[in-house]
């Protein structure tokens, strides 16, 4: 497993992307919650071993006004997974809802349907949830830039490896491959992609691209 962003996490830094999809990860993965358990005792470690060192008059208040304090979770907001969504709680604050009290799902081609997280999202990364239903997929394609796509609900296999909840997919620039769902289970991921990504055929390129050249305006 890669985890040089699952460091970053522990640490509380690197990009908010990144820390997100460290919490998502968390949530539905037995090993990356351990993994983060394991860095966090040893930044701890680390900081109990260093020599006690003065601080200056009003010092711990300043860190408490700087301190984000959390409220105490009323009860089942302990769970890392959202009731209502059936999606990793860390998602709850950027998703917004449709009139019917769904998430508000927008369409793409190819019956993909997307969530564009702006929020966590900047001119070098682009962060989004996406869902692809029973039987569906997405078109061939490759990056011009690493995408890391964590498997939120059901699963699926891009012709390489199988990828259930939890798991991680790493498409380095240069690697093609194409997820199709696997299962009866619709299959949402959260994806954050360094780059764009190049559709085999040229015909959904120029497509995809009018698409996204409209959603932007928008």
């Amino acid at each position: 497993m890669q985890d040089a962003y699952l460091l970053d996490y522990a640490a509380g830094s690197g990009p908010a992307a990144l820390r997100l999809l460290a919490e998502c990860q968390s949530a539905l993965n037995i090993e990356a919650a351990t993994r983060v358990r394991d860095i966090e005792s040893g930044f701890g470690g680390m900081l109990a071993s260093l020599a006690p060192a003065s601080l200056s008059a009003g010092a711990f208040d300043a860190v408490l006004e700087r301190a984000s304090v959390r409220a105490v979770p009323a009860r089942g907001e302990d769970d890392p997974i959202d009731a209502a969504t059936g999606l990793p709680r860390a998602l709850s604050p950027y998703l917004e809802r449709s009139a019917d009290g769904g998430l508000d799902w927008a369409k793409r081609l190819g019956g993909v349907r997307e969530i564009p997280l702006d929020a966590v999202s900047d001119e070098r990364v682009e962060v989004s949830l996406v869902l692809l239903q029973p039987g569906g997929g997405i078109p061939h394609h490759d990056h011009g830039a690493e995408e890391l796509t964590l498997v939120l609900t059901g699963a699926f296999h891009d012709g390489h490896a199988l990828y259930q909840a939890g798991d991680l997919c790493s498409a380095m620039p240069g690697m093609r491959h194409r997820p199709a769902v696997q299962g009866d289970d619709p299959c949402i991921c959260l994806t954050v992609s360094m780059g764009s990504w190049k559709p085999v055929n040229p015909l959904y390129a120029l497509v995809d691209r009018l698409a996204g050249s409209a959603r932007r305006r928008h």
